[in-house]
């Protein structure tokens, strides 16, 4: 069997029990809806589908329709599943990727879900804020029979695999939520070809949608092979393909998603279709980039696999320490200029990785900025990383007053050297939107002052910057099979993605509200003056970007939202920012046709 069960966590109680009832044999009864209403149905009116309905729903898909309470609950002394020891629990376990993606309604950041449940008996829970149910799929026909009720009983509907996304598509209130952790299997292929195609055969392995990236390059490991995956271990398949998904190994492979042969997804007319160069050639185009939650359910994606790389790598730190605490050290910012404006040349090299920019503690009344993370090249050797490397950082120490460190090491297994110094991000513990914009070699050559104004202007002090460098020639020359995908073309000149994270404490209204205005209108605005013919990354991006469709998808946003039109007419897929989100609008917590 290609997937497996899941057995729920202690404290996730069923709001109901008539669900353990279930006759041996069923049908559905008539929708209480025809799928036309302007507004989707809401719970507690007539518009919602009744009991029988909902039991119905559960019977045909084996019982595997979840009312749960979300994992907080616990904490809340007004509600009689209040425990100290769980709630305790839950709160040793908040900032876990894994402890979120086990769960079928919590996610990494609780602002999505307007901060309506947190692990402090201080506060109170609004059940209100979470999905009214979750369809705990182990089935491709249990996604179907989801999306089927959706559409016909005009239910609002969202998918969650994980819950590690950025612009919370994976919760909302008022709902039916398909949960895709438990869609599980993984296979290999030494030569695989897709489906009604005559290519040459490629090594690949096929994902069940629920896996996340560390079981994947474990699973590869074993056969000496790698995939284009995430560089956090917590991250999901669906959300980071159907993204476009950068990789540590972008830079030679390409995107995650020029490296898809195929997938298997549910349409949302409800149909299970394969997707690959020949097969839906349309909707295959629009998964590799167009966003999830929008144009189906993604049930497995088949990707190529590459024989396991050693790789040589650099940590450095770039740091400048200077008398008082204001933000604006200048010889740091030009120096901060002049290593960027090297990266063109360093990516052609095979040069990449990931680092950081941030204001950092002294034990003195001053101010030290530091530039710092980890650099890598592929199957290179130390000596040939440190020619193409050193050379800028020995100009950095003899022309900035910036004290420069470096360590270089290799590695001779990708997957050891990645599960060492790639643990995962801790989550949950501050609400958190980010901005991103993709960097070319043109924003890369302006005058270094006007490049040290821009990135000092999009510095969001105290925190910190981050930058990806997961783009090369492998994403710039990249020709998948059926063409390249939906994600936006600004992907196949960019040298370095950079991001700015805006942050605040929860249930702060006035915090939420500077920190979003702050990074729209200040530290993304200095960046998109820089860049203003790039773009954003999907999955990593500012869900308040000015020219959304044209910074997400640029010039594929007219047929990506052809697409959506076409494929999805009654809109059961919706979730912003995505394709043709603005052909909904939220009206009092009811989703409404604009």
């Amino acid at each position: 069997m290609f997937f497996r069960t899941y057995s729920t966590s202690p404290w996730l109680f069923l709001k109901i029990t008539y669900f353990l009832l279930l006759p041996s044999c069923f049908s559905l009864p008539q929708s209480t809806s025809t799928g036309s209403s302007s507004c989707k149905a809401l719970p507690n009116t007539p518009s919602w589908p009744s009991k029988t309905h909902w039991k119905a729903l559960n019977a045909s898909i084996s019982g595997q329709l979840l009312a749960p309470l979300p994992p907080a609950a616990v904490c809340d002394t007004s509600l009689p599943e209040f425990s100290n020891a769980s709630c305790a629990y839950v709160a040793s376990q908040w900032t876990s990727t894994d402890f979120h993606a086990e769960d079928p309604v919590s996610v990494d950041w609780t602002n999505w879900e307007n901060d309506a449940c947190l692990p402090n008996s201080e506060y109170r829970c609004d059940l209100s804020q979470f999905p009214a149910y979750v369809v705990s799929a182990t089935l491709g026909v249990h996604v179907k029979s989801a999306v089927d009720f959706a559409r016909k009983n005009n239910v609002r509907l969202i998918v969650k695999g994980t819950g590690h996304d950025f612009l919370g598509r994976s919760t909302a209130p008022n709902s039916l939520s398909i949960w895709t952790h438990n869609l599980r299997g993984i296979q290999f292929y030494d030569g695989f070809v897709p489906k009604g195609c005559s290519a040459d055969p490629l090594p690949a392995v096929k994902i069940a949608a629920g896996h996340r990236m560390a079981e994947v390059y474990e699973a590869a490991a074993a056969r000496n092979a790698i995939i284009v995956g995430g560089d956090d271990a917590g991250v999901g398949i669906g959300g980071y393909l159907t993204g476009g998904g950068h990789s540590p190994l972008s830079g030679q492979y390409g995107l995650a998603a020029d490296n898809v042969l195929e997938m298997e997804v549910v349409t949302p007319s409800g149909d299970i279709q394969t997707l690959n160069q020949r097969s839906n050639p349309d909707l295959f185009f629009a998964f590799r980039g167009g966003g999830g939650s929008t144009f189906g359910v993604l049930l497995s994606a088949t990707v190529k696999t590459f024989p396991m790389p050693s790789l040589s790598w650099s940590y450095f730190t770039i740091t400048q320490t200077t008398p008082g605490t204001g933000t604006q050290n200048g010889s740091f910012w030009d120096a901060t200029a002049y290593f960027h404006s090297q990266l063109p040349s360093l990516v052609k090299a095979g040069v990449m990785g990931y680092y950081n920019l941030t204001k950092i503690p002294t034990n003195t009344s001053s101010t030290a900025f530091q530039l710092c993370g980890g650099l890598t090249i592929l199957n290179a050797t130390i000596p040939a990383f440190n020619k193409i490397f050193n050379p800028v950082l020995d100009h950095l120490s003899t022309t900035y007053n910036v004290k420069v460190t470096s360590s270089t090491q290799s590695a001779p297994n990708f997957y050891n050297w990645w599960r060492t110094y790639y643990p995962g991000e801790p989550v949950g513990y501050i609400d958190t939107i980010l901005g991103g914009r993709l960097l070319d070699e043109k924003a890369l050559s302006t005058p270094l002052p006007t490049l040290a104004q821009s990135l000092s202007s999009a510095y969001p002090s105290p925190g910190y910057l981050m930058f990806n460098l997961v783009s090369g020639p492998g994403v710039w020359n990249a020709e998948p099979p059926g063409g390249l995908g939906s994600m936006v073309p600004a992907w196949r000149t960019t040298v370095v993605e950079m991001i700015v994270i805006a942050a605040w404490e929860p249930l702060d209204a006035a915090g939420k509200a500077s920190q979003s205005n702050l990074l729209t209108n200040t530290w993304m605005a200095a960046l998109r003056r820089l860049a203003p013919d790039t773009g954003t990354y999907l999955n990593e991006a500012d869900p308040n970007e000015p020219d959304l469709p044209q910074a997400y998808w640029g010039a594929n946003y007219p047929r990506l939202l052809n697409l959506k039109r076409r494929y999805d007419p009654e809109g059961v897929f919706w979730c912003a920012p995505c394709v043709g989100s603005g052909d909904w609008e939220l009206v009092g917590g009811r989703l409404c046709r604009a």
